[in-house]
């Protein structure tokens, strides 16, 4: 019986995980933004969750939305922290700069984002057949 390697997976979720966490899914990115919405007031802290809220991502930037704009001065101190410890929380250099913004419109939308978000889960799941 062949000895099994110790760093193999041993269940679907941890191949799941591991699939979307290697950068090389069409679906890592996506899950990397969900990963950092669902767990943003891990990387930055109780307080500064409470006020702001990760709106968008779009090569390298991460648009954060800020309550108001006392707040917005006080966060423009601290981006280059946030950013170190999102990226090391994440473990790679997913956030290049920080953009703070008080509109969420002013946030990118990236229809061709979408458009291919859409075709890898499509690739992934397909569509049910009618078994009629």
């Amino acid at each position: 019986m062949a000895k099994r390697n110790a760093k193999s997976l041993s269940n679907s979720s941890e191949v799941l995980q591991g699939l979307f966490e290697s950068g090389k899914s069409p679906l890592s990115e996506q899950f990397l933004r969900w990963k950092l919405w669902k767990m943003w007031p891990e990387f930055v802290g109780p307080s500064i969750s409470a006020i702001s809220e990760p709106v968008g991502y779009r090569r390298g930037t991460l648009y954060v939305f800020v309550q108001n704009s006392s707040w917005m001065q006080q966060l423009f101190f601290m981006v280059d922290p946030m950013r170190a410890k999102i990226n090391q929380r994440l473990g790679l250099n997913y956030v290049r700069t920080i953009q703070l913004t008080l509109d969420r419109r002013t946030v990118p939308s990236d229809s061709k984002v979408q458009e291919e978000l859409k075709n890898s889960i499509e690739k992934l799941m397909p569509p049910e057949q009618d078994f009629d």
